[in-house]
């Protein structure tokens, strides 16, 4: 029989070649080693499985074959999962440093909880201003956008059992939309910790369907906020349509980008 782990990798990934190698390495790079690798491949044409079978040694579960997308594939690891804590390090994404895992699972405090959140770091925003994204959050914070990144995210698998998985009825927020059930749990112990654990490719399905994502993420008002809350996002729809469309349009230019600067340079000297 198998040892049970202490947390498990999930890696979702889907021809992805050029990118598994860096987030895998990152995890292997990891002082805390008490972990296996769990790789949900949805059926890669390219060298995906070239590349994540190189770090065989490490992997637990490795599955390649057709999904319903990115949130099946994150149930499949989930389902998959040995172990008693779950961390989601996509293709494209990876930890901030080699000590990041030690911070978090060396301190027995901190694991005295259910849910475990941080902060990251955004890589390849168009612009070139990454920035710093995280903070501590309530329940009312989700009502008008999404506060926390799930690559700055540890949960306990038993939460996904209490709570249930990742909502297929929404292809690009199902994670915010976990988030907000879990929220809505008082009784799952939540604590924030005020670091950076990750570098997160901002520039996934959700960016590029940014309008789609936001749709999506009125018909969860409708489910789980107050009935003024869901009205209002609603209604705001041609306000958000406009700055994203403000900012696709001006993205590469210099006054934007200076903006954006400008903007972003509180949040990453006070991270």
């Amino acid at each position: 029989m198998t040892a049970p782990v202490k947390l498990s990798l999930i890696t979702v990934c889907y021809n992805a070649g050029n990118l598994l190698q860096e987030t895998l390495q990152s995890a292997i790079n990891q002082t805390f080693q008490d972990f296996e690798l769990v790789i949900i491949d949805g059926g890669s044409k390219d060298n995906t499985l070239l590349v994540a079978n190189q770090f065989e040694a490490h992997i637990g579960t490795l599955i390649s074959e057709k999904d319903k997308g990115i949130y099946d594939a994150m149930n499949k690891g989930v389902m998959a999962a040995k172990g008693e804590w779950v961390y989601f390090l996509n293709a494209g994404d990876s930890f901030y440093n080699t000590h990041v895992l030690d911070s978090i699972f060396s301190n027995e405090m901190l694991l005295l909880n259910d849910f475990i959140y941080a902060k990251v770091e955004t890589k390849n925003e168009p612009t070139g201003i990454n920035y710093i994204n995280g903070k501590e959050v309530s329940l009312p914070m989700f009502y008008s956008h999404y506060p926390i990144c799930h690559q700055g995210t540890f949960a306990r698998k038993e939460v996904f059992q209490k709570i249930g998985n990742f909502n297929l009825s929404y292809p690009l927020v199902a994670d915010s939309e976990w988030f907000v059930r879990l929220f809505k749990d008082a009784t799952i112990k939540c604590k924030f910790v005020d670091q950076v654990v990750a570098y997160y490719d901002i520039q996934g399905a959700t960016y590029h369907k940014r309008m789609q994502g936001y749709r999506e993420y009125i018909k969860v008002g409708f489910v789980h906020f107050p009935f003024f809350v869901a009205l209002l996002n609603y209604f705001l729809y041609p306000i958000i349509w406009l700055k994203v469309w403000v900012i696709r349009t001006f993205q590469h230019m210099a006054w934007f980008k200076k903006y954006r600067e400008q903007k972003f340079k509180n949040k990453k000297a006070g991270s």
